[in-house]
């Protein structure tokens, strides 16, 4: 699973709709102030919405020295009448499957809440009836606007995609009590008939396109339960309809609506299931106590299947961004007397405290280890320094363990010694073995390039994983280094992924010729063959190059599609680095 589609429109430089499709590594160019960290900043502010509900942020959950200012400061020109729009899709191919979409698995077919829905969606991978249901992409859009009634943001559409198709939309004013679901996709692939077999052994996907449009009209057929989704489809059409404000509702104009309760806006809290404003059962209606159980039961699976489709890509996008790790742009050096946090705070990772917390605290030293094969191997970043972790312990000059060192120890202090000694606690330090000279010193000691850098290490080998947005990772470092960042950022996404959640995917803010250099020549002698001993290769679909430029109109995107040959297919605005060949030619 993996951040693979962009969109932003009205949000800080960006006016009229720009976007991108990211790859397990992104690469953002452009000049300064051209709008690259604004791509990081619309993923903060989603998931502020999704997880604090928080329409107005300054600081973020990520932390840092990102101010966003609030929506009047966000919204382009600062003009209160344009909605922010930003939109997301997020490819769970690899997944086979979602815990967030556990209708989706294939395990509620035979539920009796689900008899009647004979649907895809229900399928997931089932190979008795010899086809894959799964979802293979999400999508989820927000649309927030500022209201003078409640003198505040709010959001006013929320929209869901699956498998880059519509599913349905919440609108809403910013009124309590308004919020309402509508413009549902009845035609959706996932809302096909199951497939059947025909006389002939043939395989076959139902259309339910004509069959539904006649429920919609009451144009129903004699017999409209010969169909299981057609029952389904036509009772929710009329609960839809019992609420509609129109009688026939047109579903070209996406007429059809129902209300979900919701605090405030469009977004509901996907914490908690959908609340769907539907009709009650009538009991003069049902003959017998069995019919108001079935109907009870039609009506949960019902209820559960489209909070499924609605909030279940909401879920997912939200647990998604809260697993992001961001670096800014200007990382901390520890101090001598560093301490680490205990407990995790993932804000720290914005100044690039948490990798340090997290080598300090890690109960194995595996991840050290990693860290250490990357920054000594003469393959890899061959900094010449290597951590150490030192355990010490710290001798107060008023305890009886010292005291016996001040007045000359005797034969018989020995037993004491061994038992005060016994009492110390145990403290642990990270230093830097500068390899050469086999010294240790302190980060502080050397210059700030290995410190800048070393946080982006971590991020890229540390357990989970998930998306890695990173500022300017080749701050204060040598050439010779940055290549091998391009390697590293290889190995962190090519290399072993878990089988379950998010890949290890990189977006990349920078302005490093020598790390798209290093990607580019893995490109080339993966095609031809030629990598070296124990280097991992990379194809032109792993990596998008996205160029970010600030003109007249507002902040435009740029990809920039790379060949097999390792060479760009799209010419590079203004010149590829064109400073470099002014100065040498």
């Amino acid at each position: 699973m993996r951040l693979s589609h962009i969109e932003i429109e009205n949000f800080k430089g960006i006016s009229t709709k720009q976007s991108i499709d990211l790859a397990p590594i992104t690469l953002l160019f452009g000049p300064n102030s051209a709008g690259k960290s604004t791509i990081l900043q619309a993923l903060q502010y989603m998931r502020e919405i999704l997880e604090r509900k928080n329409l107005d942020p300054d600081q973020t959950i990520a932390g840092g020295l990102t101010d966003l200012g609030g929506f009047a400061a966000l919204v382009h020109d600062h003009d209160l009448t344009r909605p922010i729009c930003i939109k997301i899709r997020i490819d769970m191919k690899g997944d086979q499957g979602n815990e967030r979409l556990p209708l989706n698995s294939g395990e509620s077919l035979t539920d009796p809440n689900f008899q009647n829905l004979g649907i895809r969606y229900l399928v997931g991978e089932n190979t008795e009836l010899k086809v894959d249901a799964i979802v293979q992409e999400i999508g989820l859009s927000l649309e927030v606007r500022w209201s003078d009634l409640i003198n505040a943001p709010y959001v006013a559409k929320v929209a869901v995609e699956m498998d880059k198709e519509r599913i349905a939309e919440i609108h809403s004013s910013a009124q309590e009590g308004r919020a309402q679901l509508t413009s549902f996709n009845f035609a959706h692939p996932c809302l096909r008939k199951i497939p059947e077999q025909d006389e002939d052994g043939h395989q076959e996907i139902f259309e339910n396109r004509q069959v539904i449009n006649n429920f919609l009209y009451n144009e129903i057929a004699a017999d409209p339960l010969s169909s299981p989704l057609g029952e389904e489809i036509w009772e929710l059409s009329r609960e839809m309809s019992a609420i509609s404000s129109s009688n026939s509702p047109d579903e070209d104009k996406g007429e059809f609506r129902i209300g979900v309760e919701t605090e405030l806006g469009a977004l509901p809290d996907p914490a908690k299931p959908l609340t769907l404003d539907l009709i009650d059962i009538d009991l003069k209606l049902l003959t017998a106590w069995y019919e108001e159980d079935q109907e009870r039961k039609r009506r949960h699976g019902l209820s559960s299947l489209i909070d499924e489709l609605v909030l279940g890509p909401v879920r997912v996008v939200s647990d998604y961004l809260r697993s992001m790790t961001y670096i800014g742009p200007l990382r901390e050096i520890p101090s001598r007397d560093y301490k680490p946090r205990l407990s995790p705070d993932e804000s720290r990772w914005a100044q690039g405290l948490a990798a340090w917390d997290l080598l300090y605290t890690q109960p194995d030293d595996s991840l050290l280890e990693n860290v250490n094969n990357w920054m000594v191997s003469e393959e890899r970043l061959k900094t010449g320094y290597q951590l150490e972790k030192l355990q010490l312990k710290q001798v107060p000059t008023t305890s009886a363990f010292h005291q016996f060192f001040q007045r000359g120890i005797q034969e018989d202090d020995l037993g004491d010694l061994q038992e005060l000694y016994t009492k110390f606690l145990t403290s642990t330090e990270i230093a830097l073995l500068d390899i050469n000279k086999n010294i240790t010193v302190s980060p502080s000691d050397i210059g700030v390039g290995i410190s800048q850098m070393l946080p982006v290490v971590v991020a890229c080998l540390m357990q989970p994983k998930g998306l890695v947005a990173v500022e300017q990772p080749e701050l204060h470092i040598h050439p010779a280094i940055q290549v091998g960042l391009g390697d590293l950022f290889i190995e962190a996404t090519q290399g072993i992924q878990p089988a379950i959640g998010a890949d290890r995917t990189l977006l990349v803010e920078t302005h490093s010729e020598h790390i798209m250099l290093r990607l580019l020549r893995r490109i080339r002698e993966k095609n031809e063959e030629s990598l070296p001993p124990d280097i991992t290769g990379l194809s032109p679909s792993d990596v998008s190059v996205v160029y970010v430029e600030a003109t007249d109109s507002g902040t435009e995107f740029q990809a920039l599609r790379v060949d097999a040959d390792g060479e760009f297919l799209d010419r590079w605005p203004k010149g590829f680095f064109r400073e470099r060949a002014k100065e040498l030619f």
